[in-house]
This record gives structure tokens, sequence and C-alpha cells, in this order.
């Protein structure tokens, strides 16, 4: 889950379904109507795939508590590395120094994994989602 090539590398999944979906519904409904209603399909399917991988990040993370100190471990160690290599803004450096502190602090009694930023975090990926959406809808339209 904290490499971004891969988190990111999954969303070419998304993007096969989401063509796949587009796709189907220019071919039943056409092209010939209003962009909102061509976008609509996709990001529908965009959403349920998001809402499934959060399920699993959510009941993967109640299950395996050692993974959330894992991740905080990892983290803490990136951000100690880019501070012994210098930031180059003391204020930078500052928060950064806050965030360890507070890593640490959360590595002594590990915490368990709220659902507040795991909403926050999936409603803000469905603002990609519908640009990604509107995307594939516009590279679907132009071929048909």
């Amino acid at each position: 889950f904290l490499n971004l090539g891969i988190q990111y590398g999954s969303l070419l999944i998304y993007a096969f379904f989401m063509y796949q979906t587009a796709r189907s519904d220019m071919e039943q409904l056409g092209t010939e109507r209003d962009f909102r209603d061509m976008v609509r399909q996709p990001f529908l399917a965009f959403l349920i795939i998001n809402l499934f991988y959060w399920l699993f990040y959510y009941a993967l993370h109640l299950f395996d508590k050692g993974l959330i100190v894992t991740e905080l471990n990892i983290e803490l160690n990136n951000l100690k590395a880019q501070l012994e290599a210098g930031l180059g803004d003391p204020q930078q450096g500052n928060i950064f120094r806050e965030r360890i502190a507070e890593l640490e602090k959360a590595i002594q009694s590990p915490p368990g994994q709220p659902l507040g930023p795991v909403i926050t975090r999936m409603l803000m990926g469905a603002l990609g989602g519908f640009g990604l959406a509107a995307a594939i809808v516009a590279l679907v339209r132009t071929k048909k």
C-alpha cells in the first residue's frame, strides 16, 4: 500500500473497466446525448471498484494491527532520511520534526485504523475518478 507505483498502477484496472463500461453504454445508447449522461456509467464503475478497494484496505488494517505499525515505521524512516539529507527550509524541517515526534509516539501505542480517514481518502479519490471517467468518455466518444 505504500508503493505509489503499484497504487497508481492499479488505476489501469479501474481504467479498463471504466473504458468497457463507457464503450458498452455508448453502443447501446449512442453518442448523441449529453456528456453528463455518458460520464455517469463509467464514474459509477469507478465508485464501485473504489468502494471494494477501500473496504479491502480497511479490513486488512483491522485484521492485521502490525500492518499499521509497519506503515508508520516506513513513514518515520522516510521522514528521518529526508530530514538528514537536508530540506533547505527551516520551517519545513520543523514540520518534519513534529511529524516524526507524532509517529514515534503512535508507534509506542499502536493505533487502530480509524474509519474517518479511509472515507475521506475514498471521497478524495472520487474526484480524480470523475476526471478519469470524463477523459475515458471523451476518448471513447472520439473513436465512435
